[in-house]
């Protein structure tokens, strides 16, 4: 795939033509540090790693130790033109039938991400079975990269939520991956420096995986510790090196069997599992392939049961006390006003929702469930008006993301924000049809013309 007579993923091209800037010190070798503001823009305090078109982080600079020797994190961006068909195992198996064949394709989405990924300590460059891509320009706000993996903030959570002690609050934070399907879709949309959103659709055989780690201990939980023996990553955040134990894994795959054209999935680490990787101890929660439009907290309390979702048999004990609204599947750092699902959907442009029904105005089960609707891309989730959980009158339909709330995190930053990519070229490639999709894209509604910037536990999430 290429841009003018430049290919994407070619460092040599873009380092080349990068932006002049001021030498930075705090990268890995052989790549260009550059010294930004904390857009990306020309300016200081911020240090940015650029390897290839996009960059692989831009972090304080005074957050980087001196002589710090990494790991550094290196964005996996080179996009293929194409994938190969049929490398999608999960797709023999209906998991519509019940709670074991439920379970089964959830292993088989898992079993797919880990191969070759442990081995190669989940970056994907060294896989050597199956590439990997991330989803470029998540480098600002709260929820940044970080620069030795690549975790970005997920929602917090404060005792006595998930078990912790009263007032305790623990960090999470997350990266996530994109198969080569998925992958052909972000080089698409992101083929020029603003993103073309028509391209925003996620083809047969699209398969993401998210793997979730947390700061807390064993001594800030009230009884046993979730992540005792969990597998840990070395990370750097604002406030200094961490390290992070993994609790959840969250996948998702494009399914023409459901609802709304995508099949959601959750796991939990199970702390007395005795499989030989620790990696390999995480077990299913729960599969969504549609909201139970019309289910309620009052159907769950009657015992009904939803039927576009399946709770797994082996669900562990803290996961089963943090399901999703009346039940339906939800990770154990994940806000349980809502679900996996339907959190996905709301991913557009403009941001014109929140995650959930989260605003006070939305206190009846009618209000809450304009969330749990089922329905595929190109229609997109719409606009809400905060003020009275309704759907926000008069606006012109916001433009669908197909249920990626990264890609709805890197255009938020790229078209509401202003924020810049320090690695591309100083003057950009085809500046008149970058002009032209910013004019073309959907005017964002009134009530949300500034809407937050997106983060997991609030209006929106990585």
């Amino acid at each position: 795939m290429r841009i003018g007579s430049v290919a994407i993923g070619s460092a040599i091209s873009f380092l080349a033509l990068a932006a002049p800037s001021l030498a930075a010190d705090g990268c890995a070798p052989g790549t260009n540090c550059l010294t930004v503001a904390n857009d990306g823009g020309p300016g200081t305090g911020f240090t940015a790693q650029c390897a290839a078109r996009f960059p692989d982080f831009v972090f304080p600079a005074s957050g980087i130790p001196n002589n710090f020797p990494g790991p550094w994190f290196s964005l996996s961006q080179d996009y293929p033109a194409s994938a190969k068909a049929g490398d999608a195992p999960w797709l023999k198996i209906d998991f519509r039938k019940g709670v074991k064949e439920a379970n089964a394709y959830l292993y088989a989405m898992r079993d797919y991400s880990f191969e070759g990924m442990i081995e190669a300590d989940f970056i994907p460059q060294k896989n050597p079975v199956r590439r990997w891509y991330h989803m470029p320009l998540m480098n600002f706000g709260k929820g940044a990269r970080e620069p030795m993996r690549g975790l970005t903030q997920e929602r917090p959570v404060t005792g006595p939520e998930l078990g912790l002690k009263p007032n305790v609050t623990i960090n999470n934070y997350a990266v996530g991956f994109y198969n080569a399907p998925g992958g052909v879709t972000i080089g698409k949309v992101w083929k020029v420096s603003q993103p073309d959103l028509t391209k925003a659709q996620f083809p047969k055989g699209t398969m993401t995986f998210k793997i979730l780690f947390s700061d807390g201990k064993a001594s800030d939980f009230s009884g046993p510790d979730p992540m005792a023996g969990a597998p840990e990553f070395n990370i750097l955040t604002a406030s200094g090196p961490k390290t992070v134990r993994l609790l959840q894994m969250d996948v998702s795959a494009v399914d023409s069997r459901s609802l709304t054209g995508w099949v959601f999935g959750t796991f939990a680490f199970q702390p007395n599992a005795t499989d030989p990787s620790p990696w390999k101890r995480l077990r299913p929660v729960g599969v969504s392939w549609g909201n139970d439009p019309a289910y309620t907290p009052a159907d769950q309390q009657a015992g009904k049961k939803l039927k576009q979702t399946i709770i797994s048999d082996e669900i562990t004990d803290y996961a089963a006390k943090h399901l999703g609204w009346a039940g339906r599947t939800n990770g154990p750092v994940d806000n349980p006003v809502s679900g996996c699902l339907n959190c996905h959907g709301t991913a557009q442009w403009p941001v014109a929702a929140d995650l959930g029904p989260f605003a006070s105005a939305c206190q009846t089960d009618q209000q809450k469930l304009w969330w749990f609707r089922n329905f595929k891309s190109p229609k997109s989730f719409g606009a809400m008006d905060k003020t009275t959980c309704q759907p926000a009158s008069g606006t012109r339909a916001p433009k669908t993301l197909d249920f990626s709330l990264q890609m709805q995190v890197a255009v938020q930053s790229v078209l509401q924000f202003n924020d810049k990519n320090p690695c591309a070229p100083s003057t950009p490639p085809a500046a008149a049809p970058m002009a032209a999709a910013r004019k073309s894209a959907p005017p964002a509604p009134p009530a949300y013309q500034d809407a937050p910037r997106i983060e997991r536990g609030g209006t929106a999430s990585n």
